[in-house]
Protein backbone atom coordinates (compact mmCIF):
# COMPACT_ATOMS: atom_id res chain seq x y z
CA UNK A 1 0.00 0.00 0.00
CA UNK A 2 1.62 3.03 -0.91
CA UNK A 3 1.61 6.46 1.03
CA UNK A 4 -0.75 7.64 -1.23
CA UNK A 5 -3.49 5.36 -0.36
CA UNK A 6 -2.57 5.67 3.34
CA UNK A 7 -3.73 9.30 3.04
CA UNK A 8 -6.41 8.45 1.33
CA UNK A 9 -7.85 6.07 4.40
CA UNK A 10 -7.12 8.78 6.57
CA UNK A 11 -8.92 10.93 4.99
CA UNK A 12 -12.06 9.01 3.61
CA UNK A 13 -12.61 7.05 6.10
CA UNK A 14 -15.14 9.43 8.62
CA UNK A 15 -14.29 9.58 12.81
CA UNK A 16 -17.85 7.35 13.11
CA UNK A 17 -16.29 5.00 11.18
CA UNK A 18 -13.29 4.60 12.91
CA UNK A 19 -14.88 4.68 15.93
CA UNK A 20 -17.23 1.78 14.71
CA UNK A 21 -14.43 -0.24 13.59
CA UNK A 22 -12.46 0.10 17.21
CA UNK A 23 -15.89 -0.95 18.53
CA UNK A 24 -16.24 -3.60 16.65
CA UNK A 25 -12.40 -4.87 17.10
CA UNK A 26 -13.46 -4.58 21.08
CA UNK A 27 -16.05 -7.03 20.78
CA UNK A 28 -14.76 -9.29 18.41
CA UNK A 29 -13.64 -12.57 20.03
CA UNK A 30 -9.95 -12.55 21.02
CA UNK A 31 -9.01 -15.58 20.52
CA UNK A 32 -10.09 -15.52 16.66
CA UNK A 33 -7.36 -13.36 14.57
CA UNK A 34 -9.57 -14.21 11.25
CA UNK A 35 -12.46 -12.08 12.81
CA UNK A 36 -10.64 -9.34 14.12
CA UNK A 37 -9.01 -9.07 10.75
CA UNK A 38 -12.49 -9.74 9.02
CA UNK A 39 -10.66 -12.20 6.72
CA UNK A 40 -11.83 -15.35 5.44
CA UNK A 41 -11.16 -18.55 6.89
CA UNK A 42 -8.66 -19.77 4.66
CA UNK A 43 -5.33 -20.41 5.06
CA UNK A 44 -4.07 -16.50 4.44
CA UNK A 45 -0.88 -15.43 1.83
CA UNK A 46 1.06 -13.16 3.23
CA UNK A 47 0.01 -10.18 1.22
CA UNK A 48 -3.89 -10.51 1.69
CA UNK A 49 -2.83 -10.38 5.59
CA UNK A 50 -0.78 -7.26 5.04
CA UNK A 51 -2.96 -5.71 2.95
CA UNK A 52 -5.96 -6.57 5.86
CA UNK A 53 -3.91 -5.74 8.40
CA UNK A 54 -2.73 -2.39 7.09
CA UNK A 55 -5.57 -1.33 6.00
CA UNK A 56 -7.29 -1.50 9.75
CA UNK A 57 -4.21 -0.39 11.13
CA UNK A 58 -4.41 2.97 9.33
CA UNK A 59 -8.33 3.12 10.51
CA UNK A 60 -7.81 2.69 14.02
CA UNK A 61 -3.92 4.17 15.05
CA UNK A 62 -4.27 5.63 17.98
CA UNK A 63 -2.31 8.76 16.39
CA UNK A 64 -5.33 9.03 13.75
CA UNK A 65 -8.47 8.55 16.16
CA UNK A 66 -9.58 10.00 19.25
CA UNK A 67 -11.35 6.67 20.81
CA UNK A 68 -10.29 5.55 24.34
CA UNK A 69 -9.87 2.10 22.96
CA UNK A 70 -7.89 2.86 20.59
CA UNK A 71 -4.52 1.55 22.02
CA UNK A 72 -6.48 -1.79 23.00
CA UNK A 73 -7.90 -2.07 19.49
CA UNK A 74 -4.70 -1.31 18.09
CA UNK A 75 -2.78 -3.73 20.66
CA UNK A 76 -5.24 -6.54 19.21
CA UNK A 77 -5.48 -6.05 15.64
CA UNK A 78 -1.48 -6.60 15.83
CA UNK A 79 -2.09 -9.61 18.16
CA UNK A 80 -4.25 -10.85 15.59
CA UNK A 81 -1.83 -10.04 12.51
CA UNK A 82 0.92 -11.61 14.99
CA UNK A 83 -1.08 -14.81 15.50
CA UNK A 84 -1.69 -15.64 12.13
CA UNK A 85 2.22 -14.98 11.05
CA UNK A 86 3.31 -17.66 13.75
CA UNK A 87 3.01 -21.06 11.74
CA UNK A 88 2.40 -22.92 14.89
CA UNK A 89 -0.60 -20.92 15.93
CA UNK A 90 -1.72 -21.23 12.20
CA UNK A 91 -1.77 -24.48 11.86
CA UNK A 92 -3.44 -25.26 15.00
CA UNK A 93 -6.33 -22.46 13.74
CA UNK A 94 -6.35 -24.00 10.59
CA UNK A 95 -7.34 -27.83 12.36
CA UNK A 96 -9.42 -25.73 14.16
CA UNK A 97 -11.13 -24.06 11.33
CA UNK A 98 -10.82 -27.64 9.52
CA UNK A 99 -13.03 -28.88 12.35
CA UNK A 100 -15.41 -26.12 12.13
CA UNK A 101 -16.29 -26.44 8.54
CA UNK A 102 -16.92 -30.35 9.01
CA UNK A 103 -19.46 -30.32 11.79
CA UNK A 104 -20.98 -28.00 9.49
CA UNK A 105 -20.66 -29.92 6.49
CA UNK A 106 -21.84 -33.00 8.44
CA UNK A 107 -25.02 -30.88 9.77
CA UNK A 108 -25.85 -30.51 6.23
CA UNK A 109 -26.02 -34.27 5.82
CA UNK A 110 -23.13 -33.94 3.67
CA UNK A 111 -20.06 -35.99 2.68
CA UNK A 112 -17.06 -34.39 3.91
CA UNK A 113 -13.81 -34.40 1.26
CA UNK A 114 -10.49 -33.33 2.81
CA UNK A 115 -7.92 -32.06 0.60
CA UNK A 116 -4.16 -30.77 1.24
CA UNK A 117 -2.57 -27.83 0.44
CA UNK A 118 0.88 -26.91 0.82
CA UNK A 119 1.97 -24.84 3.11
CA UNK A 120 5.67 -24.67 3.13
CA UNK A 121 8.58 -27.72 2.44
CA UNK A 122 8.29 -29.17 5.80
CA UNK A 123 4.27 -29.59 6.09
CA UNK A 124 0.82 -29.31 4.63
CA UNK A 125 -2.68 -28.00 5.58
CA UNK A 126 -5.74 -30.10 5.26
CA UNK A 127 -8.52 -28.79 4.10
CA UNK A 128 -12.36 -28.73 2.18
CA UNK A 129 -12.47 -27.72 -1.16
CA UNK A 130 -14.89 -24.54 -1.05
CA UNK A 131 -15.65 -24.71 -4.56
CA UNK A 132 -17.17 -28.36 -3.65
CA UNK A 133 -19.18 -26.31 -0.80
CA UNK A 134 -19.90 -23.03 -1.83
CA UNK A 135 -22.22 -22.67 1.06
CA UNK A 136 -18.97 -21.89 3.80
CA UNK A 137 -18.01 -18.86 1.48
CA UNK A 138 -21.20 -17.26 1.89
CA UNK A 139 -22.00 -14.56 4.09
CA UNK A 140 -23.60 -16.78 6.61
CA UNK A 141 -21.83 -19.38 6.01
CA UNK A 142 -18.83 -17.48 7.51
CA UNK A 143 -20.78 -16.43 10.29
CA UNK A 144 -21.42 -20.30 10.47
CA UNK A 145 -17.64 -21.22 10.63
CA UNK A 146 -16.70 -18.14 13.05
CA UNK A 147 -19.41 -19.70 15.86
CA UNK A 148 -18.33 -22.80 15.22
CA UNK A 149 -14.96 -21.61 15.25
CA UNK A 150 -15.38 -19.96 18.77
CA UNK A 151 -17.34 -22.67 20.35
CA UNK A 152 -14.08 -25.25 19.13
CA UNK A 153 -11.85 -22.72 20.27
CA UNK A 154 -13.88 -21.98 23.71
CA UNK A 155 -13.84 -25.53 24.49
CA UNK A 156 -9.93 -25.71 23.88
CA UNK A 157 -8.97 -23.02 25.60
CA UNK A 158 -11.32 -24.50 29.12
CA UNK A 159 -9.57 -27.96 28.43
CA UNK A 160 -5.91 -25.88 28.53
CA UNK A 161 -6.76 -23.70 31.66
CA UNK A 162 -8.40 -26.74 33.38
CA UNK A 163 -4.95 -29.10 32.63
CA UNK A 164 -2.79 -26.01 33.63
CA UNK A 165 -4.67 -26.27 36.83
CA UNK A 166 -4.08 -29.25 37.62
CA UNK A 167 -0.28 -29.65 36.70
CA UNK A 168 -0.01 -26.19 39.28
CA UNK A 169 -1.85 -27.74 41.79
CA UNK A 170 0.58 -30.93 41.17
CA UNK A 171 3.28 -28.61 41.30
CA UNK A 172 2.40 -26.97 44.27
CA UNK A 173 1.30 -30.50 46.06
CA UNK A 174 4.96 -32.02 45.04
CA UNK A 175 6.40 -28.49 47.11
CA UNK A 176 4.16 -28.66 49.27
CA UNK A 177 5.41 -32.31 50.37
CA UNK A 178 9.68 -31.35 49.72
CA UNK A 179 8.70 -28.52 52.31
CA UNK A 180 7.24 -30.70 54.57
CA UNK A 181 10.19 -33.40 54.16
CA UNK A 182 13.01 -30.27 54.42
CA UNK A 183 11.19 -29.81 57.90
CA UNK A 184 11.12 -33.28 59.03
CA UNK A 185 14.58 -33.52 57.89
CA UNK A 186 15.46 -30.48 60.25
CA UNK A 187 13.56 -31.55 63.00
CA UNK A 188 15.05 -35.09 62.88
CA UNK A 189 18.53 -33.30 63.05
CA UNK A 190 17.48 -30.93 65.76
CA UNK A 191 16.43 -33.37 67.68
CA UNK A 192 19.16 -36.03 66.95
CA UNK A 193 21.95 -32.94 68.02
CA UNK A 194 19.78 -32.63 71.34
CA UNK A 195 20.01 -36.29 72.37
CA UNK A 196 23.37 -36.15 71.89
CA UNK A 197 23.92 -32.60 73.49
CA UNK A 198 22.09 -34.31 76.80
CA UNK A 199 23.76 -37.81 76.46
CA UNK A 200 26.55 -36.64 79.50
CA UNK A 201 23.61 -35.27 81.21
CA UNK A 202 21.66 -38.47 81.30
CA UNK A 203 24.21 -40.40 82.08
CA UNK A 204 25.39 -38.08 85.24
CA UNK A 205 22.14 -38.16 86.18
CA UNK A 206 21.52 -42.53 85.82
CA UNK A 207 25.23 -42.82 87.83
CA UNK A 208 23.57 -40.36 90.67
CA UNK A 209 20.59 -42.37 91.05
CA UNK A 210 23.09 -45.43 91.68
CA UNK A 211 25.03 -43.70 93.96
CA UNK A 212 21.89 -42.64 95.79
CA UNK A 213 20.76 -46.38 95.70
CA UNK A 214 23.70 -47.69 97.00
CA UNK A 215 24.05 -45.22 100.06
CA UNK A 216 20.48 -46.09 100.59
CA UNK A 217 21.46 -50.04 101.33
CA UNK A 218 24.99 -49.61 102.93
CA UNK A 219 22.52 -47.05 105.70
CA UNK A 220 20.12 -50.08 105.94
Amino acid sequence: MSEADDIDISRYVSESEKHLEIERIMGAFKLDPFGILEMPYEVPTAKDLKLAYRKKSLKIHPDKVKHKDAPEAFTRLKQAESALNEKGRLLFLMEMILEAKVDLIKEKGQKVHVTSVKYDDECSIDIVDKAEYPFLATAQGQQNVQRKLKQLLVEHELKRRKLLKREMEKEGEEARQKEQAAVDRKRKIEQDKQWEDTRQQRVNSWRSFLNKGKKKRKTD
